[in-house]
């Protein structure tokens, strides 16, 4: 962020840059800079850091006011008092960057809060908070299990499904999964042993003592996933035109389980994305401007690496004039960000449907999977974080002549 790296080194800066400070602190406080005055107490501090801890980070002024004026702060609010608010107040322990710095002879400190990678932080009276546009608020249970999840210390992949039981799943799935990869005649199973199978296999799990599908279950060999976890569809979009606000040609909300949301929205992709025709040899032949390899590794990605417990969004899949966009929900996992993706880091949200589409030959191999989405678009894609979504962007490249 331009404003956390200026705040660190204000003392350094000439008379322009403070000025063009003062007028971003004149545009307020948003979701990533928080202005506390002096009088602020430990306790609402440790708020605060937690807040963004649990979120995506971000900058604490102290001295200066919720209406941007700059009052300064006390003698004793210097960067070991704010050290041990944090160290004492916060948990698990976290280690802000703080920074003191003068402006018109008034010292203001600049709390920088990384985005944390030991989710979920609390204060000490065991509340977690999260940071949502300006405010801060207490977590939800749903955010709250996100954020365990995203510590990889629950995996809601393999969590029961209330109000479900075996006859939900798919025995022509199960046979073919089964016997195909392990030689085992599901179908031929008594029940007892087909239940004992696909509960060591996380696919059966229990609730409150009753036997129940489970998340992952339910997306792999379901009867129909959707009415369990509508959130699951895929909603794949064709515009005429650069923006949503553009005629739709084509929409479509793709249901199935993992497998068949994967084969389906890939068939339908491939139709819309332009294929202009080149020569190879004497021969002219068609080459889509994103190839298919992309798109599938990209479609894969998404089903696999989503977050299911976010159950008010769906992936979606849009087809622009000269892009393709496909929208995750869910950030990356702790220890992950962006750029470390991209040299083939990986940290798996859903370890138990990596390990089943890994089986069925989705996978081209742990981390492998953006370095070649790299390599085969020269580099010519993005990756972005919005708020919970995971956003990639294909642009269409025409195809480069071979003969």
């Amino acid at each position: 962020m331009l404003f956390v790296a200026e705040i660190q080194s204000w003392s350094k800066m000439s008379i322009t840059q403070i000025e063009q400070i003062k007028q971003l602190i004149e545009q307020g406080e948003n979701s990533a800079v928080e202005f506390k005055s002096s009088e602020v107490r430990p306790e609402s501090l440790a708020k605060e850091i937690v807040a963004f801890a649990n979120s995506s980070g971000g900058t604490i002024l102290i001295g200066v006011e919720d209406s941007g004026k700059i009052t300064g702060v006390d003698q004793h609010q210097t960067e070991t008092w704010v050290a041990n608010i944090v160290r004492n107040n916060v948990i698990p322990a976290i280690a802000p960057q703080i920074t003191e710095w003068e402006l018109s002879q008034k010292k203001v400190l600049a709390i920088e809060v990384s985005r944390g990678l030991d989710k979920p932080y609390q204060t000490l009276d065991g509340k977690f908070w999260i940071r949502v546009g300006s405010t801060n608020r207490m977590a939800t249970k749903e955010e709250l299990s996100r954020l365990f999840q995203q510590a990889g210390l629950v995996h809601f992949d393999i969590a029961p499904l209330e109000q479900t039981s075996i006859t939900d799943l798919d025995d022509r799935k199960l046979q073919e999964y089964w016997f195909t990869y392990y030689s085992i005649n599901y179908l031929e199973l008594e029940q007892e042993e087909q239940k004992r199978l696909l509960r060591n296999a996380d696919i059966l799990g229990l609730l409150e003592g009753e036997e129940t599908v489970t998340v992952g279950g339910m997306l792999l060999f379901g009867k129909d996933p959707q009415r369990r976890i509508p959130q699951s569809f895929i909603t794949f979009a064709v515009f005429d035109g650069l923006l949503l606000t553009d005629e739709l040609l084509d929409k479509q909300n793709i249901g199935g389980t993992l497998p068949e949301l994967i084969q389906q929205t890939h068939a339908k992709t491939r139709t819309f994305v332009p294929k202009p025709s080149t020569l190879s040899g004497m021969q002219r032949v068609e080459v889509p401007m994103i190839p298919d390899k992309v798109i599938r590794e990209a479609l894969v990605n998404a089903v696999c690496h989503r977050d299911y417990s976010i159950s008010n969004r769906r992936i979606t899949v849009y087809v622009f004039r000269d892009r393709l966009e496909i929208s995750s929900p869910g950030r990356l996992p702790n220890t992950l960000n962006l750029e470390k993706i991209l040299t083939g880091n990986s940290a798996p949200r859903n370890q138990f449907l990596l390990n089943y589409l890994d089986n069925m030959k989705y996978i081209v191999g742990l981390g492998r999977g953006v370095p070649m989405i790299a390599r085969e678009t020269k580099g010519n894609f993005l990756y972005s974080e919005e708020g919970e979504i995971l956003r990639l962007v294909l642009p269409f490249q025409a195809p480069v002549p071979t003969g």
